[in-house]
């Protein structure tokens, strides 16, 4: 799946605004596509499906839109508005999730801190990139 596909299949979360033109403000690396389209799919299925009743009525989760999505000192970072306290543990799981897997190609073996620009990589992805990480 591309960056592209991923947009597209989540039309409530990545609505298009004003500010962020050709969607720039949404990059996700090739190795966090399927983390975050399992992170988009939750999030979906939440806002979709929760509701609370209390002596005031019903409620329901509100809509989970994406502000920005980036690589922010090596891990994901999934910048919202709307949704509750649920979606936000989800967010904070994926973004945990983040820094134990390759952003190139999301294996979670061998995965070593470069230095310099911080990314989490696994050797592999490390060496063919040229990349320097310190040995723990």
């Amino acid at each position: 799946m591309t960056q592209k596909e991923l947009i597209d299949k989540y039309p409530k979360i990545f609505v298009p605004y004003e500010g962020n033109p050709y969607n720039v403000n949404w990059y996700i690396p090739n190795g966090w596509i399927q983390l975050v389209d399992d992170l988009c799919g939750a999030i979906q299925n939440h806002v979709d499906h929760w509701k609370m009743w209390d002596k005031d009525g019903v409620h329901t989760c509100p809509q989970v839109t994406c502000v920005q999505v980036k690589e922010k000192f090596g891990g994901l970072r999934f910048y919202t508005r709307g949704g509750n306290e649920k979606t936000e543990g989800m967010i904070d799981m994926a973004e945990y999730m983040s820094f134990r897997m390759c952003i190139n190609c999301s294996t979670r073996e061998n995965i070593v801190n470069t230095e310099g620009w911080i990314s989490y990589k696994c050797k592999s992805c490390a060496e063919k990139d040229g990349d320097i990480w310190e040995e723990e």
